[in-house]
C-alpha cells in the first residue's frame, strides 16, 4: 500500500512540474511589428505624394528626394521582414520541440495513470475497501484509512483532469504552431511584394534622373529662382528683427537682446523648453530638402536652405508649432509667408496660397495658418518652414526642434 501511495503522489508531483509557457512570440516580435507598421505607413504616404505628380509632364527636382526616401523605407521594411521570418523559424523550431516534449510527458502520464487504475481495480473492490476500514484496530486508525482511500480517489480524479488539461494545452500548441507557419508564409509573400516594389521604385528613379540630366539647365534656373525667393524672405526676416531691436534699451543693444515684456520672456523660455517636442507645421509631410548648405542629390549645384522643405498632400494646411503672435505676412510672388514671434524666437511658414490670420493676431499651438500652395508646373505641394533665434540672429535647424 505504501508503494502504491508513493506512486500516486509521485505522479501528482510530475504533473505539477510539467508547466510550459503559453506565450510563443517574444517581446522582440512586438518591436518588429511596430517598426513594420511605421514603415508601411511612411511608404503608403510617400506613395500617395508620388502619385499626385506622376502624370505631370514637368520634371521636378524634388521627385528624387521622395524616391530616395521611398527606396530607403522599402529596404528597411524588407530587412524587418527578414528578421521576422528568421524569428518565426526559431519559434517554429522551439514550438515543435515543446510539442514533442509535451507529447512524451503526456504519454508517460497516461501510462502511470493506467497502471494506477489497474492496480486499484486489481487489489480492492468496494467490499475490500470496507473490510480494510473495519479491520482497523481502533477508531483513529479507521478514520485515517478512510482519509487515505479518499486521497486515492481524489488523486485519481486530479490526475485524470490534469491529463485532460495537458491534452488541451497540446492542441493549443499545435494550433499556435500552425498559425506561426501561416504567418511565416504571409511574411514571405509580403517580402516578395516589397522586393518587386523596390525594383519598380529604382526603375522610376533611373527615369527621373535621366529626365533631370536632360533638363539640368532649366532645373538649375528653377533652383536659382527658389534661392532668390528664400533670400528675399531672409532679408525680410532680418529687417523685422532689426526693427524690433531698435526699440531695445542700451543694455539690451550691448547684449544683442531683443526687448521683451515679462510675458514674452516666459513665452520664449517655454518655447526653448520644448525643443525637440514642437509639433510639425503640417499634420503630415515628408522633408525633401534639409537645413543648411549641401550639394543637390542630382544637380551639380549647392543648395543653401535656411529651413526645411516639407512635401505634403494637396489642400494641406500649415499650422502653428507654438503659441505666439503674427508679426508679418509677406508676399512672395504667387505665394505668401507668415512670420510668428514666440518671445525671442520666430517661426516662418512660406509658400501659402491662402492665409487665415492677420498681423497682430495671437495664435495657439496647432492653429491653422493657411493653405499650402500647389505648383501649377509640377503639381507638388511644399511648405517651406524656418525657425530663427534672436540670440544668434541666425536661422536654426528646425529638425532639432520639431518632434521626430
Amino acid at each position: 500500500m505504501k508503494t502504491q501511495n508513493g506512486k500516486i503522489f509521485l505522479m501528482i508531483a510530475l504533473l505539477i512540474g510539467l508547466l510550459f509557457p503559453m506565450s510563443i512570440w517574444s517581446q522582440n516580435k512586438n518591436a518588429l511589428e511596430k517598426s513594420k507598421r511605421n514603415l508601411e505607413k511612411e511608404i503608403g504616404y510617400t506613395r500617395k505624394l508620388l502619385k499626385e505628380t506622376e502624370n505631370q509632364k514637368k520634371v521636378s527636382i524634388n521627385e528624387i528626394s521622395l524616391l530616395n526616401k521611398q527606396i530607403k523605407s522599402r529596404q528597411e521594411l524588407i530587412e524587418v521582414y527578414n528578421r521576422e521570418i528568421s524569428q518565426a523559424e526559431i519559434e517554429i523550431k522551439q514550438a515543435k520541440k515543446q510539442i514533442e516534449e509535451l507529447q512524451a510527458s503526456l504519454k508517460k502520464l497516461k501510462e502511470e495513470y493506467g497502471k494506477m487504475i489497474y492496480q486499484t481495480y486489481k487489489s480492492r473492490n468496494a467490499a475490500d475497501q470496507w473490510m480494510y476500514v473495519f479491520s482497523s484496530n481502533d477508531f483513529y486508525q479507521a478514520y485515517n484509512r478512510i482519509k487515505y482511500l479518499r486521497a486515492i480517489g481524489e488523486a485519481r480524479k486530479e490526475a485524470a483532469q490534469n491529463i485532460v488539461d495537458k491534452e488541451s494545452e497540446l492542441n493549443q500548441r499545435i494550433a499556435a504552431l500552425e498559425q506561426i507557419k501561416q504567418d511565416r508564409i504571409n511574411l514571405m509573400t509580403s517580402k516578395e511584394q516589397e522586393a518587386s516594389n523596390l525594383i519598380h521604385d529604382k526603375s522610376r528613379k533611373e527615369i527621373a534622373v535621366k529626365k533631370i540630366s536632360e533638363k539640368e539647365k532649366e532645373l538649375k534656373q528653377q533652383l536659382a529662382q527658389k534661392q532668390k525667393e528664400w533670400q528675399k524672405l531672409n532679408d525680410e526676416i532680418k529687417k523685422i528683427i532689426a526693427a524690433q531691436m531698435k526699440k531695445a534699451g542700451k543694455a539690451d543693444k550691448e547684449a544683442g537682446r531683443l526687448p521683451l515684456t515679462p510675458e514674452e520672456k516666459l513665452l520664449a523660455e517655454s518655447f526653448a523648453g520644448n525643443k525637440g517636442k514642437l509639433p510639425w507645421p503640417l499634420e503630415r509631410g515628408q522633408i525633401i530638402s534639409s537645413f543648411g548648405s549641401h550639394p543637390h542629390p542630382e544637380l551639380h549645384v549647392t543648395v543653401d536652405n535656411k529651413g526645411v522643405d516639407i512635401r505634403t498632400e494637396k489642400m494641406a494646411r500649415a499650422r502653428v508649432v507654438f503659441e505666439g503672435k503674427v508679426v508679418r505676412i509677406i508676399q512672395l510672388g504667387r505665394f505668401k509667408a507668415v512670420l510668428i514671434q514666440h518671445g525671442s524666437y520666430f517661426t516662418v511658414y512660406s509658400n501659402l496660397s491662402e492665409v487665415y490670420v492677420t498681423e497682430g493676431q495671437k495664435v495657439n499651438t496647432k492653429d491653422e495658418l493657411g493653405l499650402v500652395g500647389t505648383s501649377n508646373e509640377t503639381g507638388e505641394t511644399i511648405l517651406h518652414f524656418e525657425l530663427w533665434s534672436t540670440k544668434t540672429n541666425k536661422p536654426q535647424n528646425p529638425e532639432y526642434w520639431i518632434n521626430k
